[in-house]
């Protein structure tokens, strides 16, 4: 279970993943970032590849929402952790050095590219278990037990609409990915052990 850094951490592992299999894939000069909407007039006109990811949504996961006070190790009862699902749109963006076809054509296949290599990075991590969670060092956020998965979904095409119109932007070809579960680890600490007894009495 993962402290109040779990959102940023969890951005950073993505962003990590991305990095090191565009390397491995030998595509030069691509920078990856997590960023807000606010970033996009700016990539529109990127001098390098990029790959953005912009979390649009954080939603509690109703599965697990549900489950029951747990044990701790002292005997006493914790709350459980507030578990998490936090969803990205992925946009590639190549460099164009014109705004006709002749500048839009490698731009759009440098695209393709990286947009093929995050969902091979990210279908062969779909699985990641604490060791390959991102962590400052000196900086503690994940438990031993914790680990994220990645899923692959499909954002209504209004609903991409409904972002990039929000841009003052046309359309782009996206991904979106929803990472599941991030377990946001409670701080407060129960001021009593559990009822392990109970005994009615009346009184006359």
């Amino acid at each position: 279970m993962a402290d109040w850094r779990v959102i940023e951490n969890t951005g950073q592992t993505l962003v990590g993943l991305i990095e090191r299999h565009v390397a491995q894939l030998g595509i030069p000069n691509v920078g990856v970032g997590v960023v807000t909407p606010m970033a996009f007039a700016s990539l529109a006109d990127t001098t390098d590849p990029f790959v953005s990811l912009f979390l649009y949504q954080i939603a509690g996961n109703a599965e697990m929402r549900g489950n029951p006070r747990r044990v701790l190790a002292n005997g006493t009862l914790g709350r459980q952790p507030l578990p998490l699902e936090l969803c990205y749109l992925v946009t590639a963006w190549g460099v164009r050095a014109t705004d006709d076809v002749i500048g839009d054509l490698p731009a759009t296949q440098d695209e393709a590219r990286l947009l093929g290599a995050v969902l091979q990075a990210f279908y062969d991590n779909a699985e990641l278990d604490r060791s390959s969670l991102f962590e400052v060092p000196g900086l503690p956020v994940w438990s031993p037990e914790d680990g994220l998965q990645i899923v692959m979904e499909t954002l209504p095409v209004d609903g991409h609409y409904r972002i990039w119109d929000a841009t003052k932007l046309g359309y782009r070809l996206s991904l979106v990915y929803r990472v599941r579960v991030a377990a946001l680890e409670p701080t407060d600490v129960p001021h009593a052990p559990p009822t392990r007894e109970a005994m009615l009495e009346t009184v006359p």
